[in-house]
């Protein structure tokens, strides 16, 4: 039997927060109790999404800066040209995606520097997708299973 992480650690919490929480006498020992069933239940849900909203990030990514190159052409910031040439991830590991993930959000703030520098509705029309993503990206971390 090969249980799936998610559960297992939701598992922990829910034993935690049930079974652990009342045998904890002191409010600081209950406080740490808590914090870590709400860490097993933030860690299963990342653990389900990671791979999935890194893979989609930098898909949304990589198109903003390609569109910017084609925006800037010769005005494009090195370190952006870097970031999209830059290969993708080596495989689907959390680590190889955030990596990547890393590397194309730097390019990004270069991007989002030089766009706002340029003039132009074509310029506006990137800094507004630019956001629309940063807004976006913070909304793919929000944790469904906050206290």
């Amino acid at each position: 039997m090969n249980p799936p992480v998610p559960r297992v650690l939701q598992g922990v919490a829910a034993n935690l927060l049930t079974e652990v929480m009342r045998e904890i006498r002191t409010p600081f020992g209950q406080q740490l109790v808590g914090i870590a069933a709400v860490l097993n239940l933030m860690a299963a849900e990342e653990f389900e999404r990671a791979a999935d909203r890194l893979v989609e990030e930098n898909r949304i990514v990589r198109k903003l800066l390609a569109d910017g190159l084609a925006l800037l052409g010769e005005a494009a910031p090195a370190g952006m040209r870097d970031a999209l040439g830059a290969p993708p991830a080596a495989s689907l590991r959390i680590s190889d995606l955030q990596r990547e993930n890393d590397l194309l959000r730097a390019g990004l703030i270069e991007l989002h520097a030089a766009v706002e520098a340029t003039p132009g509705d074509a310029a506006r029309a990137l800094e507004s997708r630019i956001w629309d993503e940063l807004i976006e990206s913070t909304r793919r971390r929000h944790f469904a299973s906050r206290p």
